[in-house]
């Protein structure tokens, strides 16, 4: 017998993170400052302005400026919430199709493609720290989801309200 919707949301594991990638990604941190070095020498030695330099630089960091954004991610029996200043996105659990584990954490993929651009439609849960709970945490509700328990019958709110409803899992997508 399978537990009900609320008793699910009362036993199921809630973690919390905060992710910044120019912080937790240091290939990002060491490309970032590589490129910008090199081209801001390079529009120097064309132009021999410090301005021109100067404004190529802060181009680059406009470019990158969502690796500057801290997104705080809260994994739970409702799914994947991301929120940042630029607003909230929640991700039921039943949108995931499939995980997979890396040494910094999970990456959560949206879609069946295998395909290198796959990684475009994902959710990359990098985090040191808790990589050991990130992993039990994603597992949990994989494995709930495939049983079909708890978050995967039930439908996020879309507005502020959260409203549980049952979905036939015959007719959901």
């Amino acid at each position: 017998m399978s537990p009900s919707s609320r008793e699910f949301e009362s036993q199921s594991p809630e973690l919390s993170l905060v992710r910044l990638p120019i912080r937790d990604d240091h290939i990002a941190q060491a490309a970032i400052a590589v490129l910008l070095s090199v081209l801001a020498l390079l529009t120097y030695s064309d132009t021999v302005s410090v301005w021109g330099s100067l404004a190529v630089v802060l181009m680059c960091l406009l470019a990158t400026w969502k690796l500057f954004i801290p997104v705080r991610i809260d994994l739970g029996p409702r799914g994947i919430i991301q929120t940042s200043i630029l607003g909230t996105r929640k991700t039921p659990w039943r949108e995931i199709v499939r995980y997979e584990t890396h040494p910094h954490g999970v990456i959560l993929y949206l879609t069946r493609d295998d395909s290198p651009l796959a990684g475009f439609a994902s959710i990359d849960l990098a985090c040191r720290k808790l990589n050991s709970e990130l992993e039990a945490t994603v597992r949990f509700y994989m494995e709930s989801r495939r049983l079909r328990t708890g978050s995967s019958i039930m439908r996020m709110a879309d507005g502020s309200s959260q409203t549980q409803q049952p979905v036939d899992s015959k007719h959901s997508a």
